[in-house]
């Protein structure tokens, strides 16, 4: 067979890029999260729903499928309280004796400049966007490692590599987890455990629209200040969950240590 021949016939099913993982994710109730967990689904994983609203969780596989709840199981999770952290991890363990991927998609939000940031401010991106990541990591690794094999993906954010203004304690927090998923990949790789980081803009859900409310921003300031500088909108949801789903494969195995920037051109100046 030619390399023409090889380079034209990708290797594995990519309409199935996740047949018989376990998907394990944190903020599966959120709009981002929901549509990961029914990506993954349908690319034939068994998902694991974490969210600390329980009924959102149990809305979002309800959603995905009502009638196939077999490869669906939705957790209590409040990813600041390791005690929650070991029983939602247990739970998805003891069904299917597995944890494949880790999808750290829950997270905290707020705006401010130093002088009107609290200290609970500060606390509560930190516990949940940095510490609450860092301990559910420390959870799900000794799995992966009697595994030899692992898949951790961590959502960032452009905030998190560029300057916004009045972003200061979420973009403190962002820039830090790219930084803690470039470590863990170091750390980790001995025990064929990839940890990766995305990058996203800012994405078409109703956040925006608070965001820009709290910044006393009109639609259209907020909408100049925050599309992708390329390719002039936001981005879609399904956009960000297609890089999640292509991380987490066995498409992407080479790749690991790496912050994948999905944001239309806005941190290319």
């Amino acid at each position: 067979m030619s390399l023409s021949d090889q380079s034209s016939k990708p290797n594995g099913d990519w309409t199935n890029l996740l047949r018989n993982k376990v998907v394990f994710l944190t903020g599966g109730g959120g709009h981002i999260g929901r549509s990961i967990a029914h990506t993954c689904f349908l690319h034939g994983a068994k998902v694991v729903v974490g969210d600390v609203n329980l009924q959102a969780a149990n809305d979002t596989t309800k959603q995905i499928s009502a009638e196939n709840q077999d490869r669906l199981l939705s957790v209590h999770l409040d990813v600041t309280d390791e005690n929650s952290i070991k029983h939602a991890v247990k739970v998805g363990v003891d069904k299917w004796n597995a944890i494949d991927i880790l999808v750290n998609c829950a997270a905290a939000f707020n705006v401010g400049i130093i002088e009107n940031v609290s200290d609970s401010d500060w606390d509560t991106v930190y516990k949940i966007n940095i510490k609450g990541i860092a301990l559910m990591i420390k959870e799900v690794v000794p799995i992966m490692k009697k595994q030899r094999s692992g898949s951790i993906i961590n959502i960032s954010s452009a905030a998190g590599i560029v300057a916004i203004p009045a972003f200061l304690p979420y973009a403190t927090t962002k820039g830090a987890l790219i930084q803690m998923s470039r470590n863990l990949a170091l750390d980790l790789g001995q025990y064929n455990i990839r940890v990766n980081s995305i990058s996203p803009g800012a994405v078409d859900t109703p956040t925006l629209v608070n965001t820009a409310k709290a910044l006393n921003m009109t639609k259209e300031e907020f909408d100049n200040a925050n599309m992708g500088k390329c390719l002039k909108r936001y981005a879609h949801v399904q956009e960000i969950v297609n890089m999640v789903v292509f991380l987490a494969s066995d498409l992407c195995t080479f790749c690991t240590g790496s912050n994948v920037i999905v944001d239309g051109g806005y941190t290319v100046v």
